[in-house]
């Protein structure tokens, strides 16, 4: 899956997340794709922890929004997912993604570089994968001093890592860090797939206890962390629920006011030297899957802006929202833009309170210049879904 490459499975928006719809099965695969595709990817293993911070941090916001593929590692982001109307299929967190990652390195000799965590962790692990997973590539391990971002050693980290030149790096910095640095260097280190782990490591060396099976499928498992680490985790929790039971209600609230009418969408595409512009009606939501996928291609291949026309827009789901954040992907990670136009009052409250505001432009004077013929239609297509 290049950055571009159309998405069979687009992402489900939750609380501004672009979510993907994978099981753990799913992601391993995806993940395999993306190395046998080449290019530079970025995934993350988000929890409610990072979807907190996202709101107060724009920029680790647009990261996570630019990231290939964001899994919902916490339970809370799958139940919002079930209230928003389109469930994730599972909960997919590190500590499960990654013995799963050991077993296709040895399977297909992908070198894997272990980046963070405190000293020593990245040699006892590497040590306990060389024995659970005979043939895994760890192809380095570095654990650079502990350091806010600002005054990390960039550049012996990076010298490090590209030395080594893995297909996978896996990320101990903890989030927001480990998101940003990811961000900063993935294009000058070339790493096909880089993945923040947070504490994933210490989980699976043993050094804190997991939860059994049965709290863990309930959501549960988050009582035993806390047990664990009550001065860290304590503050942490506490403000994460109030976070989301301040915020989720309100976003589903905004959802509702929507109202339950389904409309089948319809779009027009009409297009102007310096862009495209996509008109919807009706829905925006998963059925336009096709349609915004190719026009989001178009437009990076060409290199031009895309404008999302909504003024006839009826209701958005998280579906539809996933769609607008994939395409936004595509569009920024080619380093263009994305915008929307003529959102009615009832939306722009939805894209606020869904925490999607902060990542789409909105362009007031289309209509004008639309108006004064700078674009011209060139399709429309009905959807019969």
């Amino acid at each position: 899956m290049s950055n571009n490459a159309k998405n069979s499975n687009p992402p489900v928006s939750v609380l501004g997340l672009p979510l993907s719809r994978v099981t753990l099965d799913g992601a391993v695969e995806q993940i395999d794709q993306m190395l046998q595709d080449g290019g530079v990817h970025q995934v993350a293993t988000a929890n409610l922890d990072f979807w907190l911070n996202s709101t107060s941090d724009e920029h680790l916001h647009r990261i996570l929004a630019g990231c290939d593929m964001v899994v919902a590692d916490g339970m809370p982001l799958v139940w919002a997912s079930r209230m928003l109307g389109e469930p994730l299929p599972e909960r997919v967190t590190g500590v499960d993604l990654i013995p799963r990652l050991m077993q296709l390195s040895a399977r297909k000799g992908y070198k894997v570089f272990l980046l963070g965590g405190a000293e020593g962790i990245g040699e006892r692990a590497k040590e306990l994968f060389e024995r659970w997973y005979p043939g895994v590539q760890i192809c380095g391990v570095y654990a650079p001093p502990a350091a806010e971002l600002n005054q990390m050693d960039h550049g012996e980290i990076v010298a490090r890592v590209a030395a080594a030149k893995p297909d996978m790096l896996l990320v101990s910095f903890g989030n927001p860090k480990q998101e940003k640095w990811i961000w900063m260097h993935k294009k000058r280190l070339g790493v096909p797939v880089s993945i923040g782990i947070g504490g994933s490591l210490d989980m699976l060396l043993g050094d804190l206890n997991r939860a059994p099976r049965w709290m863990q499928r309930i959501g549960m498992e988050w009582l035993m962390r806390l047990a664990q680490e009550p001065r860290r985790l304590g503050p942490r929790y506490l403000r994460d629920f109030i976070g989301l039971t301040s915020r989720l209600p309100i976003a589903l609230a905004a959802s509702m006011m929507q109202g339950q009418k389904i409309t089948k969408p319809s779009v027009l595409l009409m297009e102007s030297p310096e862009a495209l512009h996509l008109h919807i009606d009706g829905d925006l939501d998963a059925s336009l899957s096709e349609v915004i996928a190719s026009t989001s291609e178009r437009a990076v291949a060409e290199g031009r802006m895309l404008y999302l026309q909504m003024e006839k827009v009826q209701r958005i789901t998280a579906a539809g929202a996933g769609l607008m954040l994939d395409c936004r992907r595509k569009l920024f990670n080619a380093g263009l833009v994305v915008c929307t136009t003529g959102l009615s009052l009832r939306l722009k409250l939805l894209m606020y309170h869904w925490c999607l505001s902060p990542l789409f432009n909105e362009y007031s004077p289309y209509r004008n210049y639309v108006k004064a013929g700078g674009a011209k239609p060139v399709l429309s297509v009905t959807n019969k879904a």
